[in-house]
C-alpha cells in the first residue's frame, strides 16, 4: 500500500529546489498514512538515487472552535514528532458555530500562512477516493452541473505561489486504515467524525452511502468515482475544444457559456446561469460584453478574451 502511495507522490514531481513541502495532518488515519507514505517515498528515493525530495514540515491546524481542540492538536503533533517530523501547530481560531465551509476556509487560510512562513510552494493533503465520492454525491444533491461532477481536483493553486496536491485520491480510506493497523501505527480518532448530526459529510458517510450500498448491485463509491472520472475527461476534452476551435460564435451554446464561465472565474466575478446567457447574447450581437468596471469580454479573431480596463 505504501508503494502505491509512493508512486502517486512521485508522479507529482519534479519538486522545487530548496523549497520545503508542507504536509497538512490532523492526527487522523488518512493524514497519518500520508505522513508514512511521504517517509516511505523519501527512503525509496534515497536508496534508488532518484530525485531527492525536499525537507518537510507537518502542519497541524487547531481550529479552536470547540473545547479541547488544543489538546487534540497536541496529541496529533506528538504522533508526527515520534516519526521525526518537524511539526508546527497552527491556530485558525474559527468561531464555535462555524459550519463546514467556514472551517475549511479557516483551515486553508492557516495552511497558506504556514506555507508563506516556511517559504513552501506545495502543500500535500490526505483526501482519498472515499472523500472524492462523498464530494460528488454532495454536489449532486445540491444540484451541481457537469464541472461539479469532476469532484476533488488532484492539484490546484491555493495562491499564485502555493499549490495544493492530493496524491491519495485514488486510494480507498479503508485500505489505508488496514495498512496502518498492519504497521501498528496509532492515530487520533476524532469522535465527531462518527456523528451524522455534526456534518453533511458524516451523514453521507455513515448513513446515505451504506443505504445506497444496500439498495444497489455494486459499490456506490466505485460508481461515483467512475462518474467523476468521466466528468474529468469531459472537462479536459472541453478545454481542448475551446482552445482549438477557431470561431467562438460557431461553438454550441453550451460550450460558449462554459468558456464565458471560465473567464468570469479568472476575473473573480459571480457566475450564474442568467448571467452566462446574457453575456453570451451580448458577445454574439456586439462582440463585446462588460464583466465589471475593470474587466470586459471581447472576441478577437474569433477567440474569447478578457480585457482589463
Amino acid at each position: 500500500m505504501l508503494d502505491l502511495a509512493a508512486d502517486r507522490i512521485r508522479s507529482f514531481g519534479p519538486w522545487p529546489d530548496r523549497s520545503p513541502v508542507l504536509l497538512a495532518c490532523s492526527g487522523g488515519a488518512d493524514s497519518t498514512f500520508l505522513a508514512l507514505a511521504w517517509l516511505h517515498t523519501v527512503r525509496e528515493s534515497a536508496v534508488s538515487e532518484q530525485e531527492k525530495l525536499p525537507d518537510t514540515v507537518v502542519v497541524v491546524v487547531d481550529h479552536g472552535h470547540r473545547p479541547g481542540s488544543d489538546k487534540d492538536a497536541e496529541a496529533a503533533a506528538a504522533i508526527y514528532r515520534d516519526l521525526d517530523f518537524d511539526v508546527q501547530i497552527k491556530h485558525a481560531h474559527a468561531d464555535p458555530d462555524a459550519n463546514e465551509a467556514e472551517l475549511r476556509s479557516a483551515r486553508y487560510t492557516a495552511l497558506l500562512e504556514s506555507a508563506e512562513r516556511h517559504s513552501a510552494k506545495r502543500i500535500l493533503l490526505a483526501h482519498h477516493a472515499d472523500d472524492n465520492a462523498e464530494t460528488v454525491l454532495m454536489r449532486i444533491l445540491r444540484g451541481t452541473g457537469l464541472p461539479g461532477l469532476a469532484g476533488i481536483p488532484p492539484r490546484r493553486m491555493l495562491s499564485p505561489d502555493v499549490e495544493i496536491m492530493r496524491p491519495l485520491l485514488r486510494l480507498r480510506g479503508g485500505d489505508m486504515r488496514k495498512a496502518l493497523k498492519a504497521m501498528d501505527q496509532p492515530w487520533v480518532e476524532d469522535l465527531s467524525n462518527a456523528d451524522p448530526s455534526v456534518a453533511t459529510r458524516n451523514l453521507l458517510r455513515h448513513e446515505i452511502i451504506p443505504s445506497l450500498a444496500a439498495a444497489s448491485t455494486g459499490d456506490p463509491v466505485s460508481a461515483l468515482l467512475r462518474l467523476s472520472a468521466e466528468a474529468v475527461e469531459w472537462e479536459e476534452a472541453k478545454a481542448e475544444l475551446l482552445v482549438t476551435t477557431a470561431d467562438f460564435c460557431r461553438l454550441p451554446s453550451y460550450l460558449r457559456r462554459q468558456a464565458i464561465r471560465d473567464e468570469l472565474r479568472k476575473a473573480g466575478a459571480t457566475v450564474s446561469p442568467t448571467r452566462l446567457r446574457n453575456l453570451d447574447q451580448a458577445l454574439l450581437s456586439r462582440g463585446t460584453a462588460g464583466i465589471d468596471q475593470h474587466h470586459q469580454l471581447q472576441l478577437q479573431a474569433g477567440h474569447l478574451k478578457t480585457i482589463k480596463s
